[in-house]
């Protein structure tokens, strides 16, 4: 069930994320768009011969992208089948990188090939030549400071709610969690996803002017339905966020189930996905409704890195408009471009270090053992170490039908570590093989711990050991 619902999170961000990827990289009509492969849109390309050489390039590339993304869309319907959090998270993961990755891929190679093809053709650019419309620089801005703080509000008070009842001040007869912090985590971890959402925004509403033509009116117009387009997704994200936090929180209040709020985070991503959509298809109409006043040409292809990574010294910008794609991206030859650049690689890294480690612990097993006097709990290392002279009480329980939340540390269908409430009892130590389901309870003057072994037998024999003790 873990697997499932993970896996639908996963379905719902991948399929609708590749299908409006392709879109954008590689739409219907290239004669009709400011950009071909990454590559800005001559007159010299629409006509005689040379039309139909990038006619065969582009066909050749868009075919091969809408390839890609047929398979990532089956193999996506394929992968929702499968068996296991770890082997699930470890597929999706690794799968997403790849078929994104996988996506670029002919966007690059046709990227190289346009460019190979403006050098043939003797077709220079005006590759240092910025143009500014003086008249509205600075002056469009549609992402107002009311639209953003209304659902941040919203946000905050759903936190202090949640932080109230962790504290007791606000009693919840039913929440069984409450008192632990894990109310108050979540809904400290999406307002931070606003503030992040929040940023983009005002980072993006606050980016140079694009010029499209000489009339100032038509620049200021075409720029004001841009951003008003990112700001209504940006304003739309913020409630969404705000208003799923709000009945997060209520359902703790009720009854908490892992299950229950992994399929809830499945309809947000829905609802966010849904969102980009429509912000798309706005871009989209906004586009094609001034492809005609387009008459400034602005030629910044060299830097341009494979059509998608931009990076000019000479332009002391940290925030440009994407070539490929909505949004923006960062200009890599800045200074805090650099650092970006840096900090992304090293998350990749980390992406598929954690994945390694998920596989590294499901296929180790869990180890309980008494060395001098002491129980040691060991799984990749030693994970716990408790005295027998600090136990106060043991026990051996079936637990079958007790309820474990995770405050913190490692929850998996095969096994669960750290820090946890059990049964309403907040302050435990979990180290348990959910496939034994049986386990020692150990007691000591400042801790609770819940422990097993992969084999029933051992953790019989540890029980013994420790009862023997005790006595």
């Amino acid at each position: 069930m873990f697997a499932m619902s993970f896996g639908l999170i996963m379905f719902i961000c991948i399929v609708p994320s590749s299908i409006l990827m392709f879109f954008q990289c590689y739409p219907g009509d290239w004669k009709k768009r400011n950009l071909i492969l990454g590559v800005k849109n001559r007159e010299e390309y629409r006509t005689g011969e040379t039309l139909e050489v990038v006619d065969k390039i582009y066909a050749k590339y868009r075919g091969a992208g809408l390839k890609i993304v047929i398979a990532t869309c089956v193999i996506s319907c394929l992968l929702l089948f499968l068996k296991g959090m770890t082997l699930a998270t470890t597929v999706w993961t690794t799968f997403i990188m790849v078929a994104l990755f996988a996506e670029m891929i002919p966007l690059f190679l046709g990227n190289k090939e346009m460019k190979d093809l403006k050098r043939r053709l003797g077709l220079g650019g005006e590759t240092n030549v910025t143009y500014v419309d003086l008249s509205n620089a600075g002056a469009i801005r549609t992402l107002k400071m009311p639209q953003v703080v209304a659902p941040h509000i919203v946000s905050l008070l759903v936190f202090l709610v949640a932080l109230l009842s962790d504290l007791k001040v606000i009693p919840m007869e039913h929440g069984w969690t409450a008192g632990y912090f894990i109310g108050t985590g979540v809904a400290l971890m999406f307002w931070l996803v606003g503030v992040i959402i929040t940023a983009i925004g005002y980072a993006m509403d606050r980016s140079k002017n694009e010029v499209i033509s000489k009339d100032s009116t038509v620049n200021a117009n075409y720029n004001r339905a841009k951003k008003k387009n990112m700001s209504n997704y940006v304003v739309m994200f913020l409630w969404t966020n705000a208003i799923f936090t709000a009945i997060s929180i209520a359902s703790f209040s009720v009854a908490y189930s892992e299950v229950l709020f992994m399929a809830s985070i499945a309809i947000y991503m829905l609802l966010i996905m849904g969102g980009m959509v429509l912000y798309v298809l706005r871009e989209k109409k906004v586009e094609e409704h001034y492809a005609k006043e387009s008459k400034v040409f602005e030629d910044d292809d060299d830097h341009w890195i494979l059509g998608s990574i931009y990076y000019n010294p000479k332009d002391k910008r940290l925030n440009v408009e994407k070539h490929v794609g909505v949004g923006g991206t960062v200009n890599f030859a800045h200074p805090i471009g650099k650092l970006i650049g840096v900090l992304g690689a090293l998350c990749i890294v980390a992406t598929f270090v954690a994945v390694i480690m998920i596989g590294m612990m499901e296929s180790t097993p869990m180890k309980l053992q008494i060395e001098d006097g002491k129980v040691i709990c060991h799984h990749l290392y030693d994970e716990y170490v408790i005295d027998m002279d600090d136990i106060e009480e043991v026990k051996y329980l079936d637990g079958t039908g007790m309820r474990m939340s995770r405050v913190s540390g490692v929850g998996m269908e095969t096994l669960l570590k750290g820090n946890f409430v059990v049964d309403g009892q907040g302050g435990c130590k979990v180290f348990l093989w959910r496939e034994n389901q049986y386990i020692i309870m150990i007691k000591t003057s400042g801790r609770t711990y819940y422990v097993n072994s992969s084999s029933v037998e051992d953790t019989m024999e540890i029980y013994q050991e420790i009862q023997k003790n005790l006595d």
